[in-house]
């Protein structure tokens, strides 16, 4: 079977922060948005399990190249979320490549971006490097070049 990946949902607390942030660092783009209403989860309880009266804004952001488009949702009841966790079930971070790791994490760090760890070789003598940060929502994301 051939299998197309299509996109991530992500959950946060201010759609407009979470835009900002992945369009300045990852080069994310707009590509739509909506609002789905009371009714929409009303009409599949089962699937969304949220209390009557709840809606939700959703904008779509695309990477440069369109190979990644991220689904950030805003729900009117936002919750703040336990932080990932490696060894629990479920998805605990999101990887991106980009290029030169050194000089981004100096432009982050000058920005107040919050790092897990500082550039490091991924495996000995490949020359790859990575580093784990956390997004406005404490979500987990590598970047390695």
């Amino acid at each position: 079977m051939a299998t197309d990946f299509r996109h991530v949902g992500i959950t946060v607390t201010d759609l407009e922060r979470s835009i900002a942030f992945y369009s300045k660092w990852l080069g994310f783009k707009e590509i739509d948005k909506l609002r789905f209403s009371p009714e929409f989860f009303e009409d599949s309880p089962t699937l969304y399990h949220q209390p009557d009266g709840v809606y939700c804004d959703m904008v779509m952001i695309e990477s440069e190249d369109q190979k990644c488009v991220l689904e950030l949702f805003r729900f009117s009841n936002v919750e703040a979320g336990p932080q990932a966790v490696w060894n629990r079930p479920g998805i605990h971070h999101l990887a991106f490549k980009v290029p030169n790791i050194p000089e981004l994490y100096e432009r982050m760090t000058a920005e107040g971006v919050e790092f897990y760890i500082q550039p490091k070789e991924r495996e000995k003598g490949t020359g790859e490097r990575w580093i784990f940060f956390k997004d406005p929502d404490g979500i987990m994301l590598e970047l390695w070049d």
